[in-house]
């Protein structure tokens, strides 16, 4: 099938991205605010951040204009009925997203592609709850949408090739890059970048290295764009712990499960970037890595 009309359930950035991408390509493309609050607040958010990339030199003002006419903002999940394809990016939470894709059977065309934005939840475990199951698959974009190249196009149990070659011509033609993956637990990327970060707390807690120190290595060693410490802070440590427990629940190998450090810096709110520190203070320039961790744990 051919999709002309996209919907995106959930505003927040990479729900957000995921529009902009889509409508940049002229596709119409509507937005639903998944949780309670003012629509005011995610047109903002989405003209601020075009705002920014046109006074950088990055976006022309036409385009800009085009991708704001190109999306609708809407509260009621209803919006999506004509979509060719709906894209779920709401809380990563197993139960909240099954549910929501029980309602979008209710809503959507039979014809239309459901499709999960998850990082590591089963795809399987989601089409388990619908009727239709050969239209729901996994469409993994990583942030920032509007930036990063990859897109991993997830082949769920009973997702019909049709379906998964129809999402793999769509993201040819908004400028991505398509991997097509079996859905297992992390995919493909987290599913390899996750221990590559999980490795490195464990070393830091060994007193092997310091947060800069390791990440000094593999950024000049072993050639890598970011340090494990500087990513799981780009990230969002809440996200990294979630990838880590959802990987370590599926194949109960220890290795997969979330180190001490990590756990307590979530349990304190020390989030990383989006909160101003985490393995990393923010509060200095350049950012300094947080001297609470560097020792070892017994």
């Amino acid at each position: 099938m051919s999709i002309e009309r996209v919907g995106i359930i959930g505003a927040g950035t990479m729900g957000l991205g995921i529009a902009q991408v889509c409508a940049r390509s002229d596709i119409p493309t509507v937005v639903v605010k998944a949780t309670p609050g003012d629509l005011g607040k995610p047109r903002g958010k989405l003209e601020s951040g075009l705002a920014k990339a046109v006074e950088r030199g990055k976006m022309d003002a036409a385009v800009r204009d085009g991708i704001l006419a190109n999306i609708t903002l809407s509260d009621q999940e209803s919006a999506v009925a004509d979509c060719d394809l709906v894209v779920e990016s709401v809380v990563e939470d197993i139960e909240i997203k099954k549910a929501l894709f029980k309602r979008l059977e209710g809503v959507c065309r039979d014809d239309a592609i459901l499709a999960t934005n998850t990082s590591t939840l089963s795809v399987t475990a989601m089409m388990a709850v619908c009727k239709h199951r050969q239209r729901i698959a996994g469409l993994h974009f990583f942030n920032p949408a509007p930036v990063m190249k990859l897109v991993e196009v997830i082949h769920g149990f009973e997702t019909c090739e049709e379906n998964i070659q129809a999402l793999t011509v769509f993201c040819r033609r908004i400028g991505k890059e398509p991997v097509q993956v079996q859905d297992t637990t992390g995919f493909i990327v987290n599913r390899l970048l996750t221990p590559y970060m999980l490795n490195a707390i464990r070393m830091l807690e060994r007193g092997t290295g310091t947060i800069e120190t390791i990440d000094k290595a593999m950024l000049t060693g072993a050639g890598m764009p970011m340090g494990p410490f500087a990513l799981a802070d780009y990230i969002g440590l809440d996200v990294v712990i979630a990838m880590s427990q959802n990987i370590y629940d599926d194949v109960r190998q220890s290795h997969h499960a979330p180190p001490h450090t990590l756990v307590r810096l979530v349990q304190l709110g020390y989030l990383g970037l989006k909160t101003g520190k985490g393995f990393y203070d923010y509060s200095v320039k350049p950012a300094v890595g947080n001297p609470d961790l560097e020792r070892p744990v017994i």
